[in-house]
This record gives C-alpha cells, sequence and structure tokens, in this order.
C-alpha cells in the first residue's frame, strides 16, 4: 500500500447525475504528473451525495477501465451496515486495490457498535483496509482502546487516516508497515514532523501534484522544505470551500468535471 495518494473529485453533469466518463481524465492527468495511488469516492468525491447504486455504477466503471499503473482506494462508509457490505462485496473483485472504511455518519454509535460494523465489513474483504477517522464530519470519534482492539484482530488493517485529534497518537506503537495518514494538506509540516504522519491523503495534490508529493517525501527523509511556498499552495486550494476551487481548476483545464452537488454547486 502506498503511504502517498490524492482523493480525486466524483464528475457530475449539469443536473447532477453521474458523469462517468469524467474520471478518466482525472485519473490520466493525475499519472501524468506521477502520482501513483488514487483514493475514490471520498469526501473529496462527495460520498455521502452518492447512493449506494451510484457507487456501485463507479466500481463497475473502473472495472471497465483497467487503469494501469496506477493504485487504487475506494472509501465505504455507510449509515447502514447492509449498505456497506454491499459495496465491499462488490469491491472484493474489483480492481480497487485498498478499501477505505469510515465510520457511519451522524447517527453517532457506540465505539462497542463501531467495532462491530467494521468486524462485519472485514468478514467479507480480503483487501488491504484503511480505517478512516473523521469526527468533524461523522459525529463519531474511534476511541484508541478501540482501534488498536480492530488493529490486533484484523491483520489486513493496514493504514488509518485521522481527521480528529492527530496528537494523541504521537507515542503509539503501530505494527510494522503500518500507515499513519494525515488526512488532508492542512498543517501538513507539522503531522509530519511533530505528530509522526508516516503517509498524506492529499486534496490540494489535484492542483499540485509533483509540489505536494515532493513536500511529502522531503518531510519524511528529513530534508528542508518551504514552508512558506506549501503554506501557500495549501491556502490557495483551501481558501473558501476546497472541493469547489477543485473542480473549478480541472474545469479550467478543460476536463468537464462539473460543479459539485447542491448545496455546494450553488454559487456562493
Amino acid at each position: 500500500m502506498k503511504n502517498f495518494h490524492i482523493a480525486i473529485p466524483t464528475p457530475f453533469r449539469e443536473d447532477e447525475s453521474l458523469y462517468l466518463e469524467g474520471f478518466e481524465p482525472i485519473v490520466n492527468y493525475l499519472k501524468k504528473n506521477e502520482v501513483e495511488s488514487l483514493f475514490v469516492s471520498g469526501s473529496t468525491g462527495e460520498q455521502h451525495s452518492l447512493s449506494i447504486e451510484e457507487r456501485l455504477h463507479i466500481i463497475d466503471y473502473f472495472n471497465q477501465k483497467q487503469f494501469l499503473d496506477v493504485e487504487l482506494i475506494f472509501g465505504v462508509a455507510s449509515t447502514r451496515t447492509r449498505d456497506g457490505v454491499r459495496l465491499i462485496q462488490a469491491l472484493e473483485g474489483s480492481v480497487f486495490d485498498v478499501v477505505m472504511i469510515g465510520f457511519p455518519p451522524y447517527i453517532k454509535p457506540t465505539q462497542q457498535q463501531a467495532i462491530l460494523y467494521v468486524d462485519e465489513l472485514l468478514t467479507h474483504t480480503s483487501k488491504d483496509v484503511i480505517l478512516y477517522n473523521n469526527p468533524s464530519r461523522t459525529g463519531f470519534d474511534l476511541s484508541l482502546d478501540a482501534l488498536h482492539d480492530l488493529i490486533r484482530r484484523h491483520d489486513n488493517i493496514l493504514g488509518f487516516k485521522e481527521a480528529g485529534d492527530v496528537h494523541r497518537h504521537r507515542d503509539t506503537m503501530f505494527p510494522e508497515s503500518f500507515v499513519r495518514f494525515a488526512a488532508g494538506d492542512e498543517n501538513l509540516v507539522s503531522n509530519i514532523k511533530i505528530d509522526g504522519c508516516n503517509g498524506l491523503s492529499s486534496m490540494v495534490g489535484n492542483v499540485f501534484p509533483k509540489e505536494i508529493k515532493q513536500t511529502f517525501d522531503a518531510l519524511l527523509e528529513n530534508r528542508t522544505v518551504n514552508v512558506e511556498e506549501t503554506g501557500q499552495m495549501i491556502a490557495q486550494v483551501t481558501h473558501g470551500q476546497t472541493l469547489v476551487n477543485i473542480k473549478a481548476y480541472y474545469n479550467q483545464l478543460g476536463m468537464g468535471t462539473g460543479s459539485c452537488r447542491s448545496p455546494l454547486g450553488v454559487a456562493r
């Protein structure tokens, strides 16, 4: 599993329907810029605006395209366990290499209910797995005890993406080769140098793919980076609504990525 990937947007038509063919120019653009891993159907992909059927259509599309020389990650998160199982089962025989499992949004499960949710999904896959903790979006915060219980019992959990309190993992021992992904590019320098993340799930990389990857590699290798220049790139993409900015950039390149689904797609 790669320790650097870019979370890509989902293309839509003007009527907000899926535009599956719009994925191809994004994938090809990032591959030309030496990106080796892509994350599909995450927050950047407007995951929770997508129905389960739409997500299954995306999986089928990537199966048909058979993109070569790039690792593919698919985000699975659902309010109902049975919907998560449908997605996991569809991914098992697919071209996707890694599954990123997010926790059910809005319903605020207990720690034990969240553990059982992951346990059930993992009975249906042999894929490598990244767990994704994103309390600001889901209203649920995975505890350290629950995280390490899941890692201990499931040897295909090879990564963890933390969008909550990254500081709490500073002194924690993880399995060898385990990847701790920084969730996004803000605080990139401190996430790597201070908090010990050794992976990056990047949004800004859609606009600055080579630059963000070079910065990330330099941080891992304790080489000097231009903090001010890095901050300017990140601020340029994250100012206002990050996803709107990313889609505007791809549209400027003539990719026809479309706008976000409303209300994100509504003019500000």
